[in-house]
């Protein structure tokens, strides 16, 4: 396989990432839309049904203690806080499916 290859691993990973900034960027929105919405029509307030379906994120965090606080990494001269944090929902999930569709569709041009 060369390295010119239509559907490499890096086209890949950037169509993904992409989808899931703009996953989580319409996610947000919705949940604020959404929260708005339940406060205006007096249907449950800001913690909707509709909007926790839509924005309730499911969250993997890595290099986090147990108290909730980053892994702090002492090298006497260097100090740094190292962790990361996955937020997951469905629309995240929906905008990598857009965005893996548009990388095939744009594969034909």
């Amino acid at each position: 396989m060369s390295g010119n290859s239509n559907n490499s691993v890096g086209k890949i990973a950037v169509y993904i990432l992409l989808g899931l900034i703009f996953g989580g960027i319409l996610g947000e929105s919705l949940g604020w839309l959404f929260g708005y919405i339940g406060t205006f029509m007096n249907a449950g307030g800001e913690d909707n049904v509709v909007r926790n379906f839509f924005v309730k994120a499911w969250e993997l965090k890595l290099g986090y203690s147990e108290s909730g606080r980053p892994m702090l990494v002492d090298l006497y001269m260097l100090q740094f806080n190292w962790g990361i944090t996955f937020r997951l929902n469905i629309i995240s999930i929906v905008g990598v499916a857009v965005a893996l569709y548009m990388m095939k569709w744009s594969r034909n041009r």
